[in-house]
């Protein structure tokens, strides 16, 4: 038996996946900023985009199977709550190593939307 959504419900999920995957995107303008702010080479940080989509493709072979075994609006708050301690993370990040290690939290995160 499946449920419909409430009215909106659609737009409100396709509006959280939208917003969830383009975190692996935008930082990308800011790379140079943050490279500043960390004081590390641009070759390391350029490493912060390849790291987002590594962890969303791990994401997608990892998670999503997940479906199958655990109910989906379980799995969604979990993602979505892993999602925000990994954007914390990078906000608070001091060095590279740390700033890699939240971007590799926050793609496998953002797959989520699929």
């Amino acid at each position: 038996m499946s449920r419909t959504l409430p009215r909106g419900g659609t737009l409100l999920l396709a509006a959280v996946a939208g917003t969830a995957i383009a975190n692996n995107y935008a930082v990308q303008p800011a790379l140079t900023a943050v490279a500043a702010d960390l004081d590390v080479p641009r070759a390391v940080i350029g490493l912060v985009p390849t790291a987002a989509l590594a962890g969303c493709m791990t994401g997608f072979a990892l998670l999503l199977p997940l479906t199958d075994h655990l109910a989906p609006n379980r799995l969604v708050t979990a993602q979505l709550t892993a999602l925000a301690a990994a954007l914390a993370l990078a906000a608070t990040a001091r060095d590279a190593f740390v700033l890699l290690a939240a971007y590799l939290l926050i793609g496998a995160a953002a797959s989520v939307a699929a």
